[in-house]
């Protein structure tokens, strides 16, 4: 069996684009394990997946800086190993480690990461579609000669549904509808805002047999979502009830998913729901839209007065305006009928 070491170790959302790879690189290589280096809270993203093995990284602990990444390296070689090393990450704790890899005679690939393309579109603010992080992930494998087939979601294992919902408390019986609605993302500029969430659950509190899950997690966001959830009976917030390894349990089982451009919009492609996505400050472009998703689904502001997206790569720069106006400019109405042509049903205005 050949041995094949992949490190990934951040941000949630390009760990997670490696699971179509990873998985359709196994399948269609029967001779093949592939042992994934990355951070332990990502490993239910994971689960199920034969011949992968999924292996622990402490970056802030025993693995913390050179010497932390020596003793890594020397552990990875005593209990794996490999035949091959590829780094699908790129920055300077991986640049350390391939260089004890490279220096132990190890075969090491690296992926293309495209830092430059998506600085020149964000200069010169093209929207043209670049490869995405899948994309890129494959040919770093496709480079070294292996050949696959990209999978298809659902990517996750199959679940009943009664269970998922049971984590819930919700009875599934009375229960038609499953919304899933993620309002928050990493970076202020790719949110829309919890003025605009309120009046979307307004919309979908009048879907009859509905219930509305709210994603989110940490203090602050708990707390905007408690208040959210406190007005409408037919909403739930899912951090009270459930955690990540649940969360990839019950996300097949929704009807859709709406996000920002967030990890939730990753897991939710990934688990082959519909997502419609809102775009504010990045742009799908750049390589990061959700998987196996139309582009009908990507909402975005598209008028001609607003003419300075993408304003950075992953969104982490301040609004040159300073209210976010790409996002502020998106109405409820453009969100509620995207999500009721999926659904078949008829949201009042």
């Amino acid at each position: 069996m050949k041995r094949i070491l992949v490190y990934r170790f951040s941000a949630m959302g390009d760990v997670v684009m490696l699971l179509p790879v990873l998985k359709g690189l196994l399948e269609s290589n029967a001779e093949l394990e592939i042992h994934l280096l990355t951070q332990p809270f990502l490993f239910p993203v994971f689960e199920g997946v034969d011949r992968l093995h999924l292996v622990s990284v402490d970056l802030k602990g025993k693995h913390k800086g050179v010497r932390g990444l020596y003793r890594l390296y020397r552990q990875l070689k005593k209990e794996i190993n490999p035949d091959e090393v590829f780094d699908l990450h790129q920055v300077l704790r991986t640049h350390v480690l391939n260089f004890f890899f490279r220096r132990g005679g190890y075969q090491v690939n690296c992926f293309q990461k495209g830092r430059e393309d998506k600085k020149e579109a964000v200069h010169n603010k093209l929207h043209k579609q670049l490869p995405s992080s899948i994309d890129r992930y494959a040919a770093a494998f496709s480079s070294a000669g292996y050949r696959f087939i990209m999978p298809k979601p659902p990517l996750f294992p199959e679940s009943s549904r009664d269970d998922a919902l049971d984590l819930l408390e919700i009875d599934s019986k009375s229960t038609k509808v499953l919304i899933g609605v993620a309002p928050f993302a990493k970076h202020q500029q790719k949110v829309w805002g919890a003025d605009k969430t309120h009046d979307l659950l307004k919309l979908f509190s009048e879907i009859p047999k509905s219930k509305v899950i709210l994603f989110g997690g940490g203090k602050a966001e708990l707390e905007i979502l408690d208040q959210l959830a406190g007005e409408f009976s037919n909403c739930l917030v899912a951090g009270h009830h459930i955690k990540f390894t649940d969360e990839i349990k019950l996300l097949p089982h929704l009807d859709i998913m709406i996000s920002m451009d967030s990890a939730n919009m990753h897991l939710a492609a990934m688990a082959g729901i519909p997502v419609v996505s809102i775009w504010g400050a990045t742009h799908p472009s750049l390589g990061f839209a959700p998987y196996h998703q139309p582009e009908e689904y990507l909402i975005q502001y598209t008028g001609h007065e607003i003419n300075c997206r993408p304003c950075s790569v992953f969104g982490n720069k301040k609004c040159i305006y300073g209210d976010v106006r790409c996002m502020k400019y998106i109405p409820v109405s453009q969100v509620a009928e995207r999500v009721g042509f999926i659904l078949g049903q008829t949201l009042p205005n």
